[in-house]
C-alpha cells in the first residue's frame, strides 16, 4: 500500500495475534519459481495432471474429440497490439483504478490471492440485454478484449472475463480460457463444445482470463441475449432457459447489472430492464446503457435524449450512452483506440446527443469512470459482510480443530491415552447435559429446558382432565347412583361410585404420560447423538460405536421408564390419601362450594328423575366435592411423579450408563486403530466445505504456511474443482481441511486489519 494512503489512517480492526503479512506472503509466493510455467498465453497444467493415473490419462469427459489448442483471438500474446498496449488508451477502467482506488484494490488483491473468490470483495459486472443489443460490444469496449460478435445468439453460455493486473517484471500479456478444471487455449468452436453444435445455450461457464500490467482486477460477465421465440433446432423453451440463466447471475447482491438497450428500440418493451427491476427494485445495482445511437431514425433523437436524461423509464442510477464499433468497422479492422476517438467525435458533433456528452453521460471513457465509482462504492459496501463471513469461518474452523484434538499417535499406548482423553471430554459433556450445565450457543436451548417444556404440557393435560371431571361430575354421579344404589337409604353416598369414577378418569391419563415419555426419549437421544458427533465426528468408527451404545441404552431405559409409569398408574388405582391432607383439601372445597348462608354456589342445572329428591341432590353435591378434592391431590402427585420417572431413567441413569459404556471401550485394545480411523475426504464433504468456506482457496495461497505435505507451490490460479479432485486422490483428512481453513481465514482477517476505514467515493444517483 502506498505510504500516502496509509498515513493518518488507523486500522479498522485490531490485528490478530502474530498474523502473517498477506502482502509479504504474496510477495514471497509470486517470487517463487514455477517448475511448470508455460509461455505467455499457453495452457498451464499442475504437475502430472495429464498423466496422473488417479485423474486418468484421457481428456475430461466433457471435452469432445479433436479438442485442439488454439489461439484466443487475432490479438494473441506476442503480437503487436498497437496503441492499446503501448499507451493503454483503451483500458479505461484501469486508468480510473490506478488514479483513484489502487490502494484499496491492492488490499483486496491480497484477499483474492488468499482464496476469497465469492466476488464479495470485488463485485462482478454483468452485462445483460435483448438478443444482439450490443452487450458484447460494450464489454469489449470496457475491457479492450475482442469478443465474439454477430446476430442471433452469439453468447451461448456465460463468459466470465477475469482481468488481472500483472506485477511488473512478469509477462506483459497472457491469456487463457478455462472450463471446469481444464485450462486451454480455445478456438471459435469452444462454445459449440459446451452448448452443442446447434443454437442452444448452456449454464456451464467459460472463463477468459487476461493478465496484463494494464488491466484492473475486475470480473465482467457476458450473458446470453434474451430470446423470445425458438428458431431452427433451438429448444422450445429457449426463452425460459435464458431468463433462468440471466436471473441466476443478476440476482446476486454482489453484481452490478449493466442493462444494454439499443437506442432504436422502444425502451418500454425491453425485457432486460424488466428483469433487472425484478431482482433490484430499488435500482441500487442497475445502470442503463444505451447503444447504437448512430442507428436512430431521424426525428427520434429527442426521445433518446429523454431516455438518457432519465425522463422516460426512470432508474435510480440513470443511464449512459455509448457508440461501439459496428460490424463494418470491425471488418475494416478499426482498432479499439481509433474507435474511441471516433466515438468522441460522434458525440461532439451530433446536434442532439452533444448535450449528453456535456452532462457526462456519453462515451465509453465516461462509462468507465462512472463504473469505477459505482464499483468501488459497491466494494466498500460489501466489505463488512465479507469480513463477518470470514470471521465466522475462522471461529468455526478453530472450534472444529479444537474438537479434533492433536494428530493421531502411532503406538498402541499413545492411542489409548488419545482415546481416554477423547472419551473423558465426551463424558464430561454428557455429565453437564445431565446436570443442566452444558454450554449452549445463541438461540440454542439446554436439554433440561427442552424437557421442562414437555413437563409443562403434562401439567396442562392434568388440568384439562380435572376440569373435565368437574363439568360432568353431577351427571356421572347421578348415573352411578341410579345404576349401583343398593340397600342404602336415600341421601347416603355410595363409596363404590366414588371409587369407580376416580379409577376411570385416572386411567385416561396413561396414554398422555407415555406420549410425554416418548418425546423426552427422542429429545435426550438426539442430544446425546449430537454430542457424539461433535466429539467423535472425525472418526467414523468411534462415532458409530458411540451411537450404537446410545441407542442400546436408550431402548433399555425407555422400556424401564414405561414400566415404571404403568406401575405408577396401577398404584393410582388404589384410592388413597392421608386423612389429614385429604380433610384439609376437602374443607377448602366445601368453603368454595357453599356460601356463608349455606346455599349452594354456582350449582349446575340438574335433570333429576321423578325419584330424585332434595336429599339425592345433596348426596350428589357431597360426592362431587369429594371427587374434586381427591383429583386435586392426585394431579399434584402425578404432576411431579411422572417427570421424576422420566428424568431419573432417561436422563440421570441414561447418562451414567452411557459414560460407563464409553469407558468400557478402552478395554478392547485390539480395536484402538479401528476406532481411530479418520474419515477420508469425500466429494459431498468437499462440496460442503466449498460452500462453507469464505472463498475458493487457490493453489498458491494454500501452499503458503500450508500444513499439507507434498503440495507444490503452484504459481497462478486454478479452479476449485481441480483442487478438490487432487485432494480426493491424495486421501486428505478433514483435520487438514480445517487447518487450511483456519490458516486461510486468519490471513484474510489480517488483511482486513489494514483496510482503510472509508473511501471518498459516492455512488452516482440520477
Amino acid at each position: 500500500m502506498p505510504k500516502s494512503h496509509k498515513s493518518g489512517q488507523q486500522p479498522r480492526h485490531n490485528p490478530l495475534p502474530s498474523p502473517p503479512s498477506p502482502k509479504a506472503e504474496m510477495s514471497l509466493f509470486l517470487q517463487q519459481p514455477s517448475s511448470f510455467s508455460a509461455p505467455a498465453g499457453q495452457m498451464r497444467f499442475p504437475p502430472n495432471f495429464m498423466g496422473s493415473p488417479q485423474l486418468g490419462e484421457k481428456n475430461p469427459a466433457f471435452l469432445t474429440k479433436n479438442f485442439n489448442l488454439m489461439t484466443l483471438n487475432p490479438q494473441v500474446p506476442g503480437e503487436t497490439r498497437g496503441p492499446q498496449t503501448s499507451k493503454g488508451l483503451e483500458n479505461n477502467l484501469y486508468n480510473q483504478y490506478e488514479e483513484k482506488v489502487r490502494p484499496c484494490i491492492d488490499l483486496i488483491d491480497s484477499l483474492r490471492a488468499l482464496g476469497v473468490e465469492q466476488d464479495l470483495a470485488l463485485p462482478a459486472i454483468a452485462v445483460i440485454g435483448d438478443q444482439s443489443s450490443g452487450k458484447s460490444s460494450v464489454l469489449e469496449a470496457l475491457s479492450g478484449v475482442a469478443l465474439p460478435r454477430g446476430s442471433g445468439i452469439v453468447t451461448r453460455c456465460p463468459l466470465v472475463l477475469k482481468l488481472k493486473k500483472q506485477l511488473a517484471g512478469d509477462a506483459l500479456w497472457t491469456g487463457k480460457i478455462s472450463y471446469r478444471s481444464t485450462e486451454l487455449q480455445l478456438q471459435d468452436p469452444s462454445q459449440n463444445i459446451i452448448a452443442g453444435n446447434g443454437v442452444g445455450i448452456s449454464h456451464e461457464l467459460i472463463s477468459l482470463e487476461i493478465t496484463s500490467p494494464e488491466v484492473p482486477d475486475l470480473t465482467l460477465i457476458d450473458l446470453p441475449g434474451i430470446a423470445r421465440v425458438a428458431v431452427g433446432n433451438q429448444p422450445q423453451d429457449i426463452g425460459l432457459q435464458i431468463k433462468a440463466l440471466i436471473k441466476k447471475y443478476i440476482q446476486r447482491q454482489q453484481t452490478i447489472n449493466l442493462v444494454v438497450v439499443p437506442c432504436n428500440v422502444d425502451i418500454a418493451t425491453t425485457e432486460a430492464l424488466s428483469m433487472a427491476h425484478e431482482v433490484d427494485p430499488d435500482g441500487d445495482r442497475t445502470i442503463g446503457i444505451l447503444t447504437k445511437p448512430d442507428l436512430v431514425d431521424k426525428g427520434a433523437e429527442k426521445n433518446v435524449v429523454n431516455v438518457a436524461q432519465n425522463l422516460t423509464y426512470r432508474l435510480k442510477k440513470g443511464y449512459m450512452i455509448v457508440k461501439c464499433r459496428g460490424q463494418q468497422e470491425i471488418t475494416n479492422k478499426l482498432s479499439l483506440a481509433e474507435a474511441t476517438k471516433k466515438e468522441m467525435m460522434f458525440f461532439q458533433t451530433h446536434p442532439y446527443f452533444r448535450v449528453l456528452l456535456e452532462e457526462g453521460k456519453a462515451t465509453v471513457p465516461r462509462l468507465a469512470e462512472r463504473l469505477t465509482t459505482e464499483l468501488i462504492w459497491h466494494i466498500n459496501k460489501s466489505l463488512p459482510l465479507l469480513e463477518n463471513q470470514i470471521r465466522e469461518s475462522h471461529l468455526s474452523a478453530t472450534e472444529e480443530l479444537r474438537q479434533c484434538g492433536e494428530h493421531i499417535p502411532n503406538t498402541d499406548a499413545d492411542k489409548m491415552f488419545f482415546l481416554v482423553e477423547k472419551i473423558k471430554v465426551f463424558n464430561r459433556n454428557i455429565e453437564r447435559l445431565v446436570d443442566g450445565e452444558e454450554v449452549v450457543k445463541e438461540k440454542e436451548t439446554r436439554l433440561y429446558n427442552k424437557l421442562r417444556e414437555e413437563f409443562k404440557q403434562w401439567v396442562l393435560v392434568l388440568a384439562a382432565n380435572s376440569q373435565k371431571v368437574k363439568n360432568i361430575i353431577h351427571e356421572e354421579v347421578s348415573k352411578y347412583e341410579n345404576q349401583y344404589r343398593g340397600k342404602e337409604l336415600l341421601g347416603f353416598v355410595n363409596y363404590k361410585t366414588f371409587e369407580t369414577i376416580v379409577q376411570q378418569y385416572i386411567q385416561q391419563l396413561v396414554e398422555p404420560a407415555l406420549s410425554m415419555l416418548q418425546k423426552a426419549v427422542e429429545t435426550v437421544r438426539q442430544t446425546f447423538i449430537d454430542a457424539a458427533k461433535t466429539h467423535f465426528g472425525e472418526f467414523s468408527n468411534l462415532n458409530q460405536t458411540a451411537r450404537n451404545k446410545i441407542e442400546d441404552i436408550k431402548a433399555k431405559q425407555a422400556e424401564t421408564a414405561a414400566n415404571m409409569i404403568h406401575l405408577q398408574f396401577r398404584m393410582e388405582q388404589l384410592v388413597y390419601c392421608q386423612d389429614q391432607i385429604y380433610s384439609e383439601i376437602l374443607q377448602k372445597i366445601r368453603e368454595q362450594t357453599f356460601n356463608t348462608d349455606g346455599s349452594v354456589s354456582q350449582a349446575p342445572p340438574l335433570r333429576l328423575s321423578s325419584s330424585n329428591t332434595s336429599s339425592s341432590v345433596s348426596s350428589i353435591t357431597e360426592i362431587g366435592m369429594h371427587l374434586n378434592a381427591y383429583f386435586l391431590e392426585t394431579s399434584k402427585r402425578l404432576a411431579n411423579q411422572i417427570p421424576f420417572i422420566i428424568q431419573y431413567f432417561m436422563l440421570q441413569e441414561n447418562g451414567d450408563y452411557l459414560q460407563k459404556a464409553m469407558m468400557q471401550i478402552l478395554q478392547e485394545k485390539d480395536q484402538y486403530s479401528w476406532l481411530l480411523q479418520e474419515q477420508s475426504e469425500t466429494p459431498s464433504r468437499g462440496n460442503s466445505l466449498r460452500r462453507r468456506s469464505t472463498g475458493s482457496p487457490r493453489r498458491g495461497a494454500l501452499s503458503i504456511n500450508s500444513p499439507l505435505k507434498g503440495v507444490d507451490r503452484w504459481k497462478g490460479d486454478s479452479t476449485w474443482e481441480f483442487y478438490l479432485r487432487w485432494v480426493r486422490c491424495k486421501g486428505m483428512w478433514r483435520r487438514e481441511w480445517l487447518l487450511v481453513r483456519a490458516s486461510l481465514s486468519r490471513c484474510c482477517l489480517s488483511v482486513f486489519a489494514e483496510l482503510p476505514q472509508s473511501l471518498d467515493l459516492k455512488p452516482t444517483l440520477a
